[in-house]
C-alpha cells in the first residue's frame, strides 16, 4: 500500500450574531489554524446558541491537502482511504460521533500554502469525495483509535488529473446542506489527535505492457526489460 501524509492541514471558523447565513456563507473567517500538533483539537463544527445576550451561529471546517504528483501518471489507483485519529471529545448525534461530508477544497495551493481566513469559502460542496450520506461509515468517531473513510472515484480522478487531492471536511447535518440549526444548544464538534497527521492510503498498480513484444507474453515482460535493443534478437520467441 502507498501512503501520503497531508502536506498542509488546518481549520477555519466563522461566527455571527446576525444569522446562520452570515456564518455559513462567510467570505472571511474569524480564525485560521495551521498544522496543529495538539492531541485534542477541534476540526469541524456547527453550533447554535441562544440566550439573554442574543444568539450566535458558528461553523468550523477542516482542510487537508495532499501532494500525490508521484502517482499522477503511470499507476492505477484503487482502495483510496483517508485515515485520521479522532478523540473522545467528539460530540454529535446521540454520542455516535459527528457526521461529516468530504468535498472538494480549492485552498492550500499545491499542498504547500497555509490557510488564511479568506479561505473559509474555498470549497465546492457540489463535488463529493466520499459517500456523504450521513452513514456510520462517514462519521467522525468519538473514539481514540485510528479511523478511516473510503474516498470515491472522483477523489481518485483529482489525483490522476491534477496530482493533488485537496479536501474540505464539513459538518454533515447543517453545514453541508446549508440548513440552519434551530434548536438552541446545538453543538456538533469533531476533535483530532495530531500525534498522527491525516494521511491517504491506497493501492498503486504500475501500468505495464498490454501487448506481446516479438513473441514475448506481456506477463513475462520483466524478462526483457534489461536487455538492450542491440541484443533483442537473443530473446525472440521467449
Amino acid at each position: 500500500m502507498a501512503t501520503i501524509t497531508a502536506g498542509k492541514y488546518g481549520t477555519i471558523d466563522a461566527s455571527s450574531e446576525l444569522g446562520w447565513t452570515t456564518a455559513r456563507n462567510a467570505t472571511t473567517g474569524n480564525n485560521a489554524y495551521n498544522q496543529s500538533t495538539s492531541t485534542n483539537n477541534m476540526q469541524f463544527s456547527a453550533k447554535y446558541t441562544a440566550g439573554g445576550k442574543g444568539s450566535e451561529w458558528y461553523v468550523k471546517r477542516m482542510f487537508l491537502a495532499f501532494d500525490a504528483t508521484a502517482y499522477q501518471t503511470g499507476y492505477t489507483i484503487t482502495n483510496l482511504k483517508l485515515y485520521y485519529l479522532p478523540t473522545t471529545s467528539t460530540a454529535g448525534s446521540s454520542g455516535a460521533g459527528a457526521k461529516m461530508a468530504l468535498v472538494k477544497s480549492t485552498a492550500q495551493g499545491n499542498a504547500n500554502a497555509d490557510l488564511t481566513t479568506s479561505d473559509i469559502n474555498n470549497f465546492d460542496d457540489t463535488v463529493d469525495y466520499a459517500a456523504n450520506d450521513g452513514s456510520s461509515d462517514n462519521t467522525w468517531r468519538d473514539l481514540s483509535t485510528l479511523q478511516s473513510v473510503d474516498l470515491n472515484s472522483t477523489a481518485i480522478s483529482a489525483i490522476t488529473s491534477t496530482g493533488y487531492l485537496k479536501i474540505c471536511i464539513m459538518e454533515y447535518l447543517y453545514d453541508y446542506p446549508d440548513t440552519a440549526p434551530t434548536v438552541a444548544g446545538t453543538n456538533i464538534r469533531a476533535y483530532a489527535n495530531f500525534s498522527t497527521v491525516p494521511y491517504l492510503s491506497f493501492t498503486a498498480t504500475a501500468l505495464g505492457y498490454g501487448n506481446d513484444v516479438i513473441g514475448v507474453s506481456y506477463s513475462n515482460i520483466d524478462s526483457v526489460l534489461t536487455v538492450s535493443s542491440a541484443d533483442i534478437e537473443n530473446v525472440i520467441g521467449v
